[in-house]
């Protein structure tokens, strides 16, 4: 099994990337092949709204640091996005790429009961950590871009939100949050 890891966060050692690395580690265990950016490294520019990639091209027109990000998502089995909440979203670095990911749905998308490129609808396990202490704060987000990232072609999306992690090393001194990463990699790559 191939996955591709995006992390969102400007930061390598922040906690969504904490919990990125602990559910790679325990999918690695179980023989996947791991492939990993890190977004923020990467010069990038936002989806321009041209509509090239539903007129006469397949892909994103754009040729930046991106590009091979999104033919290495395309190809893979299972997908990791892992971003912190910043500002009550996704940080900017994993919004690109969203935004970017656009160019996998076929021309038409809005009247079509298979809207995506996709050859296969692949799982997308979606890692969020908040420093905020209340989780009813920025709850809308997972529900929110699961029916966006399930119209563009995931099968299913496994969460994996932590809250109250807001200081470097929160999460992985959380034995439920690490439980939580290994019981999901367990589930999709062990089957």
């Amino acid at each position: 099994m191939k996955i591709v890891c995006l992390y969102g966060s400007p930061r390598r050692q922040g906690n969504s990337a904490e919990l990125a690395r602990r559910f790679l580690a325990a999918a690695e265990v179980h023989g996947a092949e791991i492939c990993e950016y890190h977004l923020n490294n990467l010069t990038l520019r936002g989806c321009q709204g041209c509509n090239r990639c539903k007129q006469d091209l397949e892909t994103c027109v754009l040729e930046d640091d991106l590009a091979p990000v999104l033919d290495a998502v395309f190809d893979a089995d299972l997908v990791v996005f892992a971003s912190p909440v910043y500002y009550g979203d996704v940080s900017a670095q994993l919004k690109m790429f969203i935004d970017r990911s656009f160019c996998y749905l076929r021309p038409g998308y809005i009247s079509l009961d298979q809207p995506s490129r996709l050859s296969a609808p692949k799982p997308l396990v979606f890692i969020l950590t908040q420093g905020h202490r209340d989780p009813q704060a920025f709850a809308d987000i997972l529900p929110r871009y699961s029916q966006l990232f399930r119209w563009i072609g995931f099968a299913d999306v496994y969460p994996l939100r932590a809250v109250d992690v807001y200081h470097l090393g929160d999460a992985s001194c959380r034995d439920e949050l690490l439980r939580e990463a290994d019981a999901v990699a367990e589930r999709l790559v062990a089957k």
